[in-house]
């Protein structure tokens, strides 16, 4: 067969050393968990993931725990993978055991990365029968690395495919993969210097961008390359330590990818945990070989960045003026908005957080399904299944600690918005998801409204407010529609009392969508209020009203900021922003800024140098 062909000299290939700084003695799991983690792995059945037989096999080869037992899971790992010369998916593996062939793609970097990991370090410790199936796994991989192709914006697989390229390619007799790997990387940081991360604060893709780019730094042969992998360290965590909200214990801002609908944590936690900042922890989760592995530290200089407050953080994640995201960082409160979305219905776009490690943040998201707090599950592509909300067409502006976006959406022409809704469409809503043991407040005056039932709010624009301690945040429908052209109810709905949030709802339509659904939000936090800060913030922002110029498929809408206009006009049928207007000069143009100096651009200026 073709792949057989290649004569990789896999056993010729010495072991990388770790890299300077590496961990003498790194984390293993313990028996207990190992034989926990063995047990269902031993006879696989439904959808159990092909990439933890390579992620077992990894963490039991560094704990020298069952020679025998590697093999069977590297055994079971082959039996997955397409060895069909002939087929588009030749060298790749099929994620679940249930699945005849591969569907997704990004398999084989997900078992490659620790495959490839297990043979560099620890190669000595496989039987013989162990150490051939795992060869001659790795050189039908090498056609399946190749035949998948990654664009850059893509973040997480592409840093995944650049270290599965390297790691074999530098330590299985294939110069040339290696030199694909290293040329990767470079891509991905030039990209990255101009666009930013496309898949922008994800809190679970930021985990895996980390994986890579760390087992990079470590153990690529290269120490140009490991220097190289250092520096997209050294961004990401810096681009992490300027959006994080200590408070909370977690990533702030608009999160593109996001899984945890409530909370917005990944992955990611389990670097910040051990990087020593404070946040939402998994007491039952035992540090692995893996997390020393591709363990990288964050720079001694971002201590102070991540407790700084009030800051302003600004960033981008493409080349054209409306994606970006921004992020007003206080003491108690922070609020930050995105001008687009990525290219996925998992996106955050508008949220508030408050202090609280396990608290709900609020978050803005427009839904077809009636399924505000993201719990029912879809199948995908992949074969994956996800809860999908609607992906519209967006348009922002912020100023500090307000925000106005547009949304819209349709089912008409090309529009991407119902892309993965299927036909199990049922409604068509707009949310506020909002955390339900904060009181919560209607317009500018009366007390907290009890938890119970349906509030239907008098107008469309009628503010909502909550608070924590001396920070509060106003919520807002300015504008919407429905399929009659009339202004839409809005309702505070408590229905989530099962995972601690209640909704605002703008209630476009009962029916599924036809049409376009639009509508546009205004947001604005505050801190240091006592009790009659607080009723003069509510007060304040109640009274202010938004302008609203409806002409043709032209919508402009003006709010007027603490510090002068919010504007955003947009035309909705070709979806192209006409103005945005309010926030400071140059915020288009940060790479990643903190209040107006450009921090990230200097590190992956960096990367020019060799």
């Amino acid at each position: 067969m073709r792949a057989l062909a290649f004569g990789l000299c896999l056993a010729l290939a010495e072991a990388a050393p770790l890299a300077a700084g590496a961990d003498p003695k790194p984390a293993t799991l313990s028996a207990a968990e190992l034989e926990k983690r063995w047990r269902p792995a031993a006879s696989p059945a439904g959808r159990f993931s092909t990439r933890e037989f390579y992620a077992l096999a990894l963490e039991a080869a560094a704990a020298d725990w069952h020679p025998g037992r590697v093999e069977t899971l590297l055994a079971h790992g082959a039996a997955k993978q397409d060895r069909d010369p002939k087929s588009k998916t030749f060298g790749n593996l099929a994620w679940y055991w249930e699945d005849p062939v591969p569907v997704d793609r990004n398999c084989v970097q997900f078992c490659m990365q620790r495959g490839a990991l297990l043979w560099i370090l620890f190669r000595d410790r496989l039987t013989p029968k162990a150490r051939a199936m795992l060869e001659e796994t790795m050189r039908f991989a090498v056609e399946g690395i190749r035949l998948h192709k990654v664009p850059p914006s893509y973040s997480n697989i592409y840093l995944k495919k650049a270290w599965t390229s390297l790691a074999i390619g530098e330590n299985a007799g294939r110069p040339d993969l290696a030199a694909e790997g290293r040329a990767m990387l470079d891509l991905w940081l030039a990209h990255t210097r101009t666009n930013g991360v496309c898949e922008y604060l994800s809190p679970t893709y930021y985990a895996v961008n980390m994986e890579n780019a760390g087992l990079i730094a470590r153990h690529a042969r290269d120490p140009e390359t490991r220097r190289r992998g250092a520096l997209a360290m050294e961004f990401l965590w810096t681009e992490v330590a300027a959006h994080w909200f200590a408070p909370a214990g977690r990533l702030g801002g608009p999160h593109s990818r996001d899984y945890d609908y409530l909370r917005g944590i990944g992955g990611l936690r389990a670097w910040t945990e051990r990087a020593g900042w404070p946040s939402a922890s998994d007491p039952s989760r035992e540090r692995q070989f893996i997390d020393d592995a591709c363990w990288v530290a964050p720079p001694p200089s971002l201590a102070d960045l991540v407790t700084r407050a009030p800051r302003m953080v600004r960033g981008r994640f493409g080349a054209d003026g409306g994606r970006t995201i921004a992020q007003w960082v206080g003491r108690r409160v922070a609020l930050g908005t995105a001008g687009a979305a990525y290219a996925d219905s998992m996106d955050k776009t508008f949220v508030v957080l408050f202090p609280g490690h396990e608290r709900p943040t609020a978050s803005f998201l427009m839904d077809a399904r009636l399924d505000p707090y993201g719990q029912k599950k879809y199948p995908t592509g992949g074969g994956h299944n996800k809860a999908h909300h609607v992906f519209p067409f967006l348009a922002s502006v912020q100023r500090g600690a307000e925000a106005l976006l547009l949304a819209s959406a349709t089912t008409e022409g090309r529009s991407q918005a119902f892309r993965r809704s299927g036909t199990n469409l049922t409604c068509m809503l707009s949310h506020w998801a909002l955390p339900a043991d904060l009181p919560l407040h209607v317009g500018a005056t009366g007390a907290a409204v009890a938890g119970k039932g349906t509030l239907r709010l008098p107008a469309t624009d009628t503010p909502v407010f909550l608070r924590s301690g001396d920070a509060a945040a106003g919520f807002r429908f300015v504008w919407g529609t429905t399929p009659a052209g009339g202004a839409p109810p809005v309702e505070v709905v408590e229905d989530g009392a099962k995972w601690k949030v209640r909704r605002m709802t703008c209630v476009h339509s009962t029916a599924p969508p036809a049409g376009r659904t639009a509508v546009a939000v205004w947001a604005r936090a505050a801190e240091g209020l006592d009790d009659a800060g607080f009723a003069a913030f509510r007060e304040a922002f109640a009274r202010a009203k938004a302008s609203v110029l409806v002409e043709g498929d032209t919508v402009d809408v003006v709010a007027p900021g603490l510090a002068g206009p919010l504007r955003v006009k947009a035309d909705l049928a070709k979806e192209e922003r006409l103005a945005l207007e309010g926030a400071e000069d140059g915020a288009d143009a940060a790479l990643l800024t903190v209040d107006g100096r450009e921090i990230g651009a200097p590190i992956l200026d960096r990367a020019a140098v060799r």
